[in-house]
């Protein structure tokens, strides 16, 4: 099953009247929580449901006092409702600053989001920590591992350092299946907030980091990539950018430390090379007065929930490094925010009548999925063949129209036509839109560039699938 999303026009040969725009997450404030113990404007949180219980888990760093970070566990049903546990009998700490901390101080100085490793599931290395500590020897020995099977109970990996410069403990990791590697986001070195990239196979040798993202003229002036999460989505990979708008001024003292963060969309097809969509935030900077005023930092996405994407994010209502005044100021909270699948970005009519039509594709077989919310408008579907001629009896005239919302609505023309009978065909699909947002096309199909579908039709040569492209 192939996903056609929206984030550029690589897929398409014709976009008439649609235009693009970046999907916003909608706040779930029931799932807004203020840890009682700690500041957590930089807590950075990871969440993943316990296999043996079925309990969601949220790890972050939080500040009982400023300057003291803390490894931090809440727990939660529902991965709305969160409640803080009673860790003491399970860790046995000393000293012990809150009841959810997970270890002491050896070793830690701040840590990144966690990374869930999907190929040790069941194992004591299931879950990464990239951790931070104060060193006085070289930057590289500060970057260590640890390693847990539950969340609870962590290990040093010893000798193990994942990043040869670093200082910052902007760090996060995903699974790339193209490259069959670690792929691991940080800064290039010690306060360079833009966004590198390395990689493993093993967690125990790392490559040289590679610059992969940085800020651009579309940005806001002196603007920095303080960090970026990038999570796998269908044959993509999802890339949060947090921008940081800097205070551009001359005065050096207040450069670089005031200014507010909020979180844009990268994308890669390969999870090695990113670029931009649309520059409108993702999850913008809240009101005034709200939880994410200041900065907004999401680290977690989860996607295993039919209904809707969930985004854990931290925040704080003051800026960068300005509003913090501990745990009793109240200025800081763990945010959840969810979006639509496939929600990222979608195809919209100006007003009127917007049309798009495809790349050439080889159409494997079955029923195509659109995903596509038209309550008061319609979307209809036609199909081409490798020509560019109209299939007769596929077309936008003869297509049952559809309103209404719909994650997955597929089309059928009169007489009961279906896609299912154009299957080992190449063919272009045409869709027309009014009143409505498109956010993706599902399908068993392979997207084929002219001389691989003239391969294909003069020869039946059948081209491997390019992963990554």
């Amino acid at each position: 099953m192939f996903t056609l999303l929206f984030f550029d026009d690589w897929y398409l040969s014709v976009r008439q009247n649609l235009a693009r725009r970046v999907g916003q997450p909608k706040q779930n404030h029931e799932g807004t929580f203020e840890d009682p113990h700690a500041d957590v404007s930089w807590g950075y949180p990871s969440v993943f449901q316990d296999p043996a219980t079925g309990r969601w888990r949220c790890l972050y760093q939080g500040e009982p006092q400023f300057g003291l970070h803390l490894p931090l566990m809440i727990e939660s049903d529902d991965g709305v409702h969160w409640q803080v546990p009673d860790l003491s009998q399970t860790n046995e700490l000393s000293p012990r600053h809150t009841p959810h901390q997970l270890f002491g101080r050896e070793h830690f100085h701040e840590w990144s989001p966690s990374f869930v490793d999907p190929n040790a599931k069941g194992t004591d290395q299931w879950i990464k920590g990239l951790v931070v500590e104060r060193t006085s020897g070289p930057i590289s020995d500060s970057a260590r591992l640890l390693t847990s099977g539950d969340g609870i109970h962590w290990n040093t990996q010893e000798g193990i350092r994942w990043h040869p410069y670093v200082g910052d403990p902007i760090a996060t990791a995903f699974w790339n299946p193209y490259r069959q590697s670690y792929v691991l986001t940080a800064r290039p070195t010690l306060n360079d907030r833009r966004v590198a990239v390395l990689e493993t196979r093993d967690w125990k040798q790392f490559t040289t980091p590679e610059l992969a993202l940085q800020p651009d003229a579309l940005d806001t002036p002196c603007a920095e990539a303080y960090g970026m999460p990038v999570f796998q989505y269908e044959h993509m990979f999802i890339g949060l950018l947090w921008v940081y708008h800097t205070t551009p001024v001359v005065d050096a003292k207040h450069k670089y430390v005031t200014g507010k963060i909020d979180c844009y969309l990268s994308y890669s097809y390969n999870g090695w090379h990113f670029q931009r969509t649309v520059r409108d935030p993702f999850i913008p900077n809240a009101d005034p007065d709200q939880h994410g005023a200041g900065c907004i930092y999401t680290s977690s996405m989860i996607v295993n929930n039919p209904s809707a994407i969930r985004f854990y994010s931290s925040s704080s209502k003051g800026e960068h490094a300005v509003a913090r005044g501990g745990k009793d100021a109240h200025q800081s909270a763990l945010l959840l925010h969810e979006l639509r699948p496939d929600g990222f970005v979608y195809l919209e009519p100006e007003g009127g009548r917007g049309e798009l039509l495809t790349r050439l594709l080889l159409w494997e077989g079955g029923e195509a999925k659109i995903n596509v919310n038209a309550p008061y408008g319609e979307v209809r579907v036609q199909i081409m063949d490798s020509e560019g001629e109209i299939i007769e009896g596929y077309e936008f005239e003869n297509c049952q129209p559809f309103r209404g919302d719909d994650l997955a609505w597929q089309p059928t023309w009169q007489n009961g036509r279906t896609l299912s009978a154009l299957a080992n065909q190449i063919i272009r699909i045409g869709v027309r839109l009014t009143n409505g947002r498109l956010y993706a096309l599902r399908g068993e199909f392979e997207i084929r560039m002219l001389g691989e579908a003239r391969n294909f039709l003069d020869n039946g040569i059948k081209m491997p699938r390019r992963l990554g492209f």
